[in-house]
């Protein structure tokens, strides 16, 4: 192969500089000036002035509002800290705050000294202007919901907790230090969070309509939080948004098992609400009709579409008297029934010689939905789990504002 000699010619590059500023313009921006112009269109924003209000010492030249605009700017950059959110917003600040008619734009400092300052009074009127305005813009129409076998149409909703942890460094308590001082000691309480070593917790309850997949609400609170409080909460929230439905629809609760206890099922049944929650109470399985039915032949088979090559043995007991377990009234059992493979401890379920057994309570009757409709409706709760974890990825609403409960709730809604 013989050798040639290539010429390559290097084109000359021209650099010019200027000393004058051209900030480039944060990717959310138009997003954050479009909701921002939505809420003053709509009237939201005049509500917020007048519904919302925090008492503070010195406000100065700042409103409620100035800090609710830098929340949902905030919210929609998607940014995982207040650090990058304002090194964003630091070129845009003037332009965005201009969206409201506001002059000046709030500091890190700032809005962390306004969110210490909020009250409850304050959290509740902006929960309340939320809900509304959802309520008014809602879609409910009567394409949307489940039918039964009787032709009755369902609006399904779902109610779950988030967990945020927070670790706690090992601190020195030796006398001659002072006294410890955490700054989340006021937001957060041990609490568990699905690990075995010991945290900080703060629980966020959350409503979401499982056809839209609209989010209707979320209490927060310190810790594993009051989950029958906030379960009340949800209901009377329930029932106001299928009350604005100008066709007839009944609310269906779907609830894992942390409601599966007699207190929560028979708030549910005081309530009046339908309901499908996985049962935690495995003394059932102790009851006589119980023990009676499971040594029969299983009345239906099923298969779990994350498992189609397992079968399940179905026992469905249509009215099961447990008064004397705390529940209120007779209710639906549904045993799953499955041969258990592994000597492992199963995270769900009853482990009873060779079967696993997992129950099911529910108010809905057997004419309109099967034992297999229910587990199937059931399994549709898997959806909301999807939306959790991309509510995660898209605006995780469980990071960290404010080391105050109310001031987290505030910025959490």
């Amino acid at each position: 192969m013989s050798e040639k000699n290539v010429n390559l010619t290097v084109a000359s590059l021209e650099v010019t500089t200027t000393e004058q500023a051209n900030p480039a313009i944060p990717t959310w921006f138009a997003e954050a000036l479009l909701l921002g112009q939505y809420w003053q269109h709509c009237g939201l924003l005049e509500r917020l002035q007048q519904q919302a209000h925090v008492n503070r010492g010195r406000m100065g030249k700042y409103e409620v509002c100035d800090f609710v605009l830098l929340l949902l700017a905030y919210a929609v950059s998607g940014l995982t800290s207040l650090e990058a959110f304002f090194e964003q917003l630091s070129s845009v600040a003037s332009v965005l705050m201009s969206v409201w008619g506001r002059q000046h734009c709030p500091v890190a400092s700032t809005l962390s000294r306004f969110l210490a300052d909020v009250d409850n009074d304050a959290v509740e009127a902006l929960r309340e202007l939320f809900e509304s305005a959802l309520l008014e813009h809602s879609p409910i129409g009567p394409e949307l919901g489940v039918t039964d076998r009787s032709g009755k149409r369902w609006m399904v909703f779902d109610v779950d907790g988030t967990t945020k942890a927070v670790r706690h460094r090992v601190l020195l308590t030796q006398n001659t230090h002072p006294v410890l001082k955490r700054r989340s000691r006021n937001a957060c309480k041990p609490g568990y969070a699905g690990r075995k070593r010991g945290e900080a917790v703060r629980t966020r309850t959350t409503i979401e309509q499982a056809h839209t997949r609209e989010w209707l609400g979320n209490f927060a609170e310190a810790g594993n939080c009051n989950s029958k409080e906030d379960l009340k909460r949800s209901c009377t929230v329930i029932q106001r948004y299928c009350a604005r439905s100008t066709s007839p629809v009944t609310a269906l609760l779907r609830l894992d098992g942390l409601y599966g206890g007699a207190n929560y099922v028979t708030l549910l049944q005081q309530r009046q609400m339908t309901y499908i929650t996985r049962c935690r109470d495995y003394h059932l399985l102790k009851e006589p009709t119980v023990k009676a039915i499971l040594a029969t032949a299983p009345q239906q088979q099923y298969l779990h579409p994350d498992s189609p090559e397992v079968t399940r043995d179905l026992f469905d007991i249509e009215c099961l008297d447990a008064t004397r377990c705390g529940y209120l009234e007779p209710m639906r059992l549904i045993i799953v029934r499955l041969i258990r493979f592994s000597k492992q401890k199963p995270s769900v379920g009853k482990c009873e010689v060779k079967y696993l057994y997992e129950l099911f309570l529910t108010s809905l009757l057997p004419s309109c939905f099967s034992a297999a409709d229910v587990l199937s409706l059931y399994n549709g709760r898997g959806g909301f789990e999807q939306t959790l974890s991309e509510e995660d990825r898209e605006q995780d609403c469980d990071s960290w504002c404010s080391w105050q409960p109310e001031g987290q709730s505030f910025w959490q809604i």
